[in-house]
């Protein structure tokens, strides 16, 4: 009994180190959220202003500490969306759905591995803002659903944007999707 007791104290610690490794980043924004909320975005016009940044799309959403460059998608090629991943989050081709990731393993090169990590605290009438070219457009969330791939009808409607993420973390078995409408 004793050396089974050993063995699960071994197994359950290695366990719990092995998820936190593969999730760390998720757990991480999960915690820090928890703790501190959001952290505070800076206008998009500063960085207009001060030419910090050469961004001609952005993704803000406010309530959950979100600010990432917007890559349009010119394929549909999953190799390449993945790859466009690394560096923002990515306009599905000729749609209004934007992609990002949930979590991230640790060896993950990209800087936005994370950054939909915390789309599941949105609420219905959270603000989510699209910048371009000096411009901002916002977004009132309307509807927030976790799914199948297979069971989303997205409506194609210039008025509406998706963001979309695999859920559960570290899986791809389902989708979180929020729906949000235009309030300009």
């Amino acid at each position: 009994m004793k050396e089974f007791l050993i063995f699960l104290i071994i197994f359950l610690i290695i366990f719990s180190i092995s998820v936190f490794i593969f999730n760390g980043r998720f757990i991480y924004s999960q915690a820090k959220y928890s703790v501190i909320g959001s952290e505070p975005v800076t206008p998009f016009s500063k960085f207009l202003d001060s030419g910090e940044r050469d961004v001609s799309l952005k993704l803000v959403i406010p309530d959950i500490g979100v600010e990432a460059p917007i890559i349009l998608s010119e394929t549909s090629d999953e190799s390449l969306i993945q790859e466009n991943l690394k560096n923002g989050v990515v306009r599905y081709l000729d749609s209004n759905v934007i992609l990002g990731h949930s979590s991230a393993y640790p060896w993950y090169k990209g800087s936005y591995g994370s950054i939909f990590s915390l789309l599941n605290k949105l609420e219905l009438g959270n603000q989510i803002h699209i910048y371009s070219g000096g411009n901002k457009f916002s977004y009132e969330v309307v509807n927030k659903q976790i799914d199948f791939p297979k069971n989303f009808d997205l409506e194609k409607d210039d008025s509406i944007i998706y963001l979309v993420s695999c859920w559960p973390i570290s899986t791809n078995w389902k989708r979180i999707v929020i729906m949000a409408k235009s309030i300009d």
